[in-house]
Formats: C-alpha cells, sequence, structure tokens
C-alpha cells in the first residue's frame, strides 16, 4: 500500500520535468491576398505537384471531396499562390468519399 504515493510522486516529477510545449501563431496561408478556405477539415500537403522546382500547395476538401491545386507563383522560402483548379484524372475532376 505505501508503494502508490511514492509511483504517484515519481509522475509528477516526471511530468514536473517535462518540457512544455511551446507553438508559433498560426499562419493564414492566403490565394491572391485572400485567406485560403476549403471548409472543414481541409488537409493540405506542400510540394512539387507540377515538377517546376517550387513546393505547390494540393488541399483535399472534406465536405465534397474535391482536391484543389494551387501553383507556387513565387518561391519556395516566400511562397504565392494566384488561383486553383481542380485536379483531374481523363479530364474530370477527382472526387473522392467525403463527410
Amino acid at each position: 500500500m505505501k508503494k502508490m504515493p511514492v509511483i504517484a510522486a515519481m509522475l509528477a516529477a516526471g511530468f514536473a520535468l517535462a518540457a512544455i510545449p511551446r507553438f508559433a501563431e498560426p499562419v493564414l496561408v492566403n490565394d491572391n491576398g485572400t485567406p485560403i478556405d476549403v471548409g472543414y477539415y481541409g488537409a493540405p500537403q506542400m510540394f512539387d505537384w507540377d515538377r517546376d522546382g517550387k513546393k505547390d500547395l494540393v488541399v483535399g476538401q472534406f465536405t465534397s471531396g474535391m482536391v484543389r491545386f494551387y501553383p507556387n507563383v513565387g518561391e519556395n522560402a516566400d511562397p504565392e499562390f494566384n488561383g486553383f483548379s481542380y485536379i483531374q484524372a481523363d479530364g474530370q475532376n477527382i472526387q473522392l468519399p467525403s463527410g
């Protein structure tokens, strides 16, 4: 029975020594000066989709299942986006199960 307070004290000491994570403030990503909003549960990824050497923005939309492509018209260190298109296959918008 006396082991429980010792274990509780050890756990409390461990938590007291653990570093509290600190996160930077969120940053809105703009498309031609307007914050990008794809609705709930957007799934953004940055990678060079069009193989031009610049990381583009690809964002899945939860509510419609569509996937937006924002080409980077800036630089990797300072990306800029100016419009989007939906990613297509065989001329049709890709639409994944959603909702």
